[in-house]
């Protein structure tokens, strides 16, 4: 190997010496970079030996090895081994047919509950096992929790269904009287209604019948 030590050449006037960087020579010609032509041989396929377009393969690696280890199963390039992860596609897809651990012919001679050295939980369990409130749902709020009544709730008895719902005679509708200039007066062509009579009328007269407000004991006097 005592062709890669690089010798002393005086670049004088009229030296051979060429400073050529971009250009393949042959081996007798020395140039600025010929020490790193002789580092680079010996090649499996040189590119420069067939200069015409016909003979030469670009497709060809200028190597058949990884250093000095001689095989002919070479790494995929990245690219390549990005292309063919498509192949791969079915082995994440989801299966139908699903192998159960324990079937018919084995459920006999399975020993489920068999008795461990191990605590059945926690740390040193064979098995994990979830704490018995794992799928608990935590839906009451921090005001139900510290603000509880002080009485228990009990709810109201159902009412029959042949209820009577007198609400009507409890809500209180427009008045004709005080609320004329009211924006929730309803209607496009609203006309001045004075009298008296709402829609809840005939349910105060049930709810609220009507009285005498004089008691009979001063009507007696009166007289």
């Amino acid at each position: 190997m005592d062709y890669l030590v690089v010798p002393n050449y005086v670049e004088c006037k009229g030296s051979l010496f060429l400073r050529s960087e971009h250009m393949n020579y042959g081996r007798s010609t020395l140039n600025s970079n010929w020490h790193q032509a002789r580092e680079a041989e010996p090649k499996d396929y040189d590119i420069s030996v067939f200069p015409e377009p016909p003979g030469r393969n670009l497709h060809t690696a200028t190597y058949g090895r990884i250093g000095n280890v001689e095989t002919k199963d070479f790494p995929k390039p990245t690219t390549a081994a990005a292309l063919e992860q498509i192949h791969l596609k079915s082995n994440f897809q989801e299966r139908e047919t699903k192998k159960s651990m324990i079937d018919i012919s084995s459920y006999r001679h399975a020993d489920i509950d068999r008795k461990v050295s191990g605590p059945s939980s926690g740390f040193g369990a064979v098995l994990p096992r979830h704490h018995p409130d794992h799928d608990k749902l935590h839906l009451e709020t921090t005001h139900k929790a510290d603000f509880v009544p002080p009485y228990p709730y009990e709810p109201a008895p159902e009412r029959p269904p042949d209820f009577a719902d007198n609400s009507k005679a409890y809500r209180r509708f427009h008045s004709q009287f005080t609320d004329t200039a009211d924006y929730r007066r309803s209607g496009r062509n609203t006309f001045q209604d004075e009298s008296g009579v709402y829609g809840n009328t005939e349910d105060k007269r049930r709810v609220y019948p009507t009285t005498n407000p004089i008691p009979d004991r001063l009507a007696e006097g009166l007289k």
